[in-house]
């Protein structure tokens, strides 16, 4: 994973600007500046991270933490640019897969979750963790998954989580996910029990995002064992069912993947899923699904997003080398940058700062700075 970098960090970073003439955004009188959807003017800093794979990234301001698998959690002072720190965790017997070490992470003020991979085949199931948790900001980690099965008589079915968020209006209720298994907590993530879900069989992979915009609905979605994709939501902070993708009805073969799903500050209802097959749109809060409702130029691969915190139908898409954007909820995408090596694993948006951090697979994480703030 690891590559050379010259002085000039920022030739990495090339940027596809594309200048767009006409806005065909509906709403005359939102105070959005839409040259900020579309930008003209971009510029991109490097913030190092060299050598090491940024698998998950989340602002908790002033700091921006990074989960990086085997390298552990680290974090930096976005404000002071002060150098990156490492906070623990990290495991090099793991190797530097996106599967194993510090998968996700979950940020409260000083307060960290962190959804951990130990299961490596030199590790006994006996002594895996699937829950890390600091109340100091990562200087110091304790064991905080009470209630999780620690010994499965399958051998591949360790104590793991891969990925696991708190819900956003009610923090104290955490969900967890390895597939096919859910685990709550209703104690900010000190004890857990079994949602749904069974152990002792071979696991996938997928991600746990709660619903900004609708209280209490959580999204669950990834590729099983068998590699077919699943996408569905749950009610009630994870108590009851609400819906589903029907990956046939649409047409996508047995084998696939769905990487994200992002949502729509507008309207509720909307909910955006990249998968191996593109990207899906409903309208109705999950019930039905249209194929290929965003139409990402030259085809290209979306496989992280990122939505307007408070603004309906902005939307930001990453993957393969390239980041774009929509301003009208997928009707037109503008390719807006594209790195020059590796490839985008994490993705997030700072509406405060007016800016996108980008993480790739060699290594490196890049501000790209919207119409060059």
């Amino acid at each position: 994973m690891s590559t050379r970098h010259s002085s000039k960090m920022l030739v990495r970073f090339l940027l596809a600007v594309v200048i767009a003439t006409t806005c065909s955004c509906a709403i005359d009188k939102n105070p959005f500046n839409y040259d900020e959807c579309y930008p003209k003017n971009i510029t991109s800093e490097f913030l190092g991270f060299e050598d090491k794979l940024p698998l998950c990234m989340v602002l908790a301001d002033p700091y921006l933490y990074v989960c990086a698998g085997s390298d552990g959690v680290w974090k930096r002072d976005l404000k002071s640019m002060s150098k990156w720190q490492y906070l623990g965790l990290g495991d090099t017997s793991l190797g530097k897969y996106t599967y194993h070490g510090a998968r996700e992470i979950d940020v409260i003020g000083e307060d960290v979750l962190v959804a951990y991979n130990g299961a490596a085949p030199n590790v006994e199931s006996e002594s895996t963790i699937s829950v890390w948790r600091s109340t100091n900001g990562g200087m110091d980690w304790f064991r905080s998954d009470s209630g999780i099965p620690e010994t499965i008589p399958y051998p591949y079915d360790n104590n793991v989580l891969t990925s696991l968020e708190r819900s956003p209006h009610k923090p104290n209720i955490v969900i967890g996910w390895i597939d096919p298994t859910s685990y709550r907590s209703m104690d900010g993530g000190s004890h857990w029990i079994m949602l749904f879900g069974q152990r002792g069989v071979v696991s996938g992979d997928g991600i746990v995002r709660w619903h900004p915009f609708q209280p209490g609905e959580v999204w669950i979605f990834g590729s099983a064992a068998l590699f077919y994709p699943y996408c569905f939501s749950m009610q009630n902070y994870g108590s009851e069912p609400k819906a589903s993708i029907n990956f046939d009805s649409l047409g996508f073969p047995a084998d696939g993947d769905v990487y994200d799903v992002a949502f729509d500050a507008g309207n509720p209802d909307i909910v955006y899923a990249a998968t191996s097959q593109g990207v899906i749109k409903t309208s109705d809060g999950g019930y039905t699904w249209r194929n290929n409702a965003v139409q990402i130029p030259d085809n290209g691969f979306v496989l992280r997003m990122a939505h307007h915190s408070s603004i309906g139908g902005i939307l930001y898409l990453a993957g393969g080398k390239r980041i774009y954007s929509t301003c009208d909820g997928g009707k037109t995408v503008h390719l807006i940058g594209e790195i020059k090596q590796s490839f985008i694993t994490s993705f997030v948006l700072d509406t405060q700062g007016n800016q996108l951090f980008v993480g790739a697979t060699e290594g490196g994480i890049y501000a790209l700075k919207l119409n060059g703030r």
